[in-house]
C-alpha cells in the first residue's frame, strides 16, 4: 500500500514539473529594419502631357515661332501635347475658335476684330509680331497700282489681315478698294501666288517666302506695306474669354512655349531655316535664308499684345461696323498672363 502511495506521488511530482517547464517559442521571421533602413519610395511618373489643338493661319514664316516651339520640345516641355491645326482664311480661324475646335490660334487683329464687334467672344492674350509685312506682287505687265483698275486680285479670305493688307496697299495709291478690282478668296498664300504666277489673278498680297518666289519668277513688287509702319496685331494668340477663364493654367503654359519658340528663332537660324523649310516643304538653301532674314525682326522678344496697334483696324471697320467707332481697344486685350510673366522675369530670363 505504502509502495502504491509512493508511485502516486512520484507520477504526481513529474506532472507538476512538466506543466511548469516553459514551452519553446515557434520560429519568426527577424523584426523590420528600422524606417531610416526601408527602401526608397518609387517616384510617381509624370503626369500626361495635356493635349491642345492650337491653329495656325495661312503656313507664312511669321508663324515661324509656333512651328519652332512644336518641333523643338517646348509645348511638350510646359506640359501639352499640341497639335498644329492649320486653318485657311482668318474668318475659318474665328469660326473654329468660336465652336470650340481649337481653344487657342494664331490670328490677326482684322478678323477677330470683325468677329468680336459682332459678338463673338474673342479676345487676344499675347502677340509675337505687331506692325504690318506685305507686299503687293503683280504680273510683269502690270506696272503700277493704278493699272489694277477693273482688274481681279487674290486675297486669302473675304476678311482678314491679308484682305486688310490689299485694301490699304489700294487705297494709299488712288485706288477705292470697295469698287474697282474684284477679290478672288483663294485660301492659303500658296494657293494666291499659284493664281498669280498662272495668270488667274493680276496681283496679290504675299510674304516670305512666297513673296521670293513671286519674285524669282518675274512678278512685280508694287508696294511693301513695311514702308507704312502700319500697327496692328499680325500674328496675336487668341482665344475665347470663357475657355480661357476655365483653364488658365493651360494657357499661361501655352504662352511659355510660344515665348521660348520666339526665343529659339531668334537665337538659332540655322535650326530655326529647318525648321521653316519643313513646314513650308522647301529645302531651297537661298530662299531659306532670305526668308530668315526678312522675317526675324519682326518677331517680338515680349508677347505683349499691343492695345494701340488696334486703332487703325478698328476706324478701318467703323463704316462697315459702326460700334467700332466707339470700342476701346483695350477690351480686345488680355495680358494679364504675359504681365505674371514679366514680373517674374521670365521674358528676360530667356535672353540672357
Amino acid at each position: 500500500m505504502r509502495r502504491d502511495r509512493s508511485l502516486a506521488l512520484a507520477l504526481l511530482l513529474l506532472l507538476s514539473l512538466s506543466c511548469a517547464a516553459p514551452s519553446r517559442a515557434p520560429n519568426r521571421p527577424p523584426a523590420p529594419a528600422a524606417a531610416a533602413a526601408e527602401a526608397p519610395a518609387v517616384p510617381s511618373a509624370p503626369p500626361a502631357p495635356e493635349a491642345l489643338r492650337f491653329g495656325l493661319n495661312t503656313p507664312t514664316a511669321s508663324i515661324t515661332p509656333l512651328w519652332v516651339a512644336h518641333d523643338e520640345g517646348f509645348f511638350l516641355k510646359h506640359g501639352i501635347d499640341a497639335e498644329l491645326v492649320p486653318i485657311p482664311g482668318g474668318e475659318r480661324i474665328v469660326a473654329a475658335v468660336v465652336s470650340g475646335d481649337v481653344p487657342l490660334t494664331a490670328l490677326a487683329s482684322s478678323a477677330l476684330l470683325a468677329a468680336a464687334l459682332g459678338g463673338a467672344d474673342l479676345t487676344f492674350y499675347g502677340s509675337w509680331s505687331n506692325e504690318l509685312h506685305y507686299g503687293l506682287y503683280a504680273r510683269p505687265d502690270v506696272a503700277s497700282v493704278a493699272d489694277l483698275r477693273g482688274k481681279q486680285v487674290a486675297v486669302t479670305g473675304r476678311a482678314g489681315i491679308n484682305r486688310r493688307a490689299m485694301e490699304l496697299a489700294l487705297s494709299r495709291n488712288g485706288l477705292d478698294p470697295a469698287r474697282d478690282v474684284t477679290y478672288i478668296a483663294a485660301g492659303q498664300s500658296t494657293d494666291a501666288l499659284t493664281a498669280l504666277l498662272t495668270g488667274a489673278v493680276s496681283a496679290t498680297m504675299l510674304t516670305p517666302p512666297t513673296s521670293f518666289r513671286a519674285e524669282d519668277e518675274g512678278m512685280r513688287l508694287l508696294v511693301d506695306t513695311e514702308a507704312y509702319h502700319y500697327p496692328t496685331i499680325l500674328s496675336g494668340i487668341a482665344g475665347s474669354r470663357a475657355w480661357v477663364d476655365q483653364h488658365e493654367d493651360l494657357v499661361r503654359r501655352a504662352l511659355e512655349a510660344v515665348a521660348e519658340g520666339v526665343a529659339f528663332a531668334r537665337q538659332n537660324k540655322e535650326r530655326t531655316k529647318a525648321i521653316i523649310g519643313q513646314w513650308t516643304q522647301s529645302d531651297d538653301a537661298d530662299l531659306l535664308e532670305r526668308t530668315y532674314v526678312a522675317t526675324r525682326p519682326s518677331w517680338e522678344e515680349s508677347l505683349r499684345a499691343p492695345p494701340e496697334a488696334l486703332r487703325n483696324d478698328l476706324d478701318a471697320l467703323a463704316d462697315e461696323v459702326p460700334t467700332a467707332r466707339e470700342a476701346s481697344a483695350e477690351q480686345f486685350v488680355d495680358n494679364r498672363f504675359v504681365d505674371a510673366l514679366e514680373r517674374e522675369g521670365f521674358f528676360a530670363r530667356l535672353y540672357r
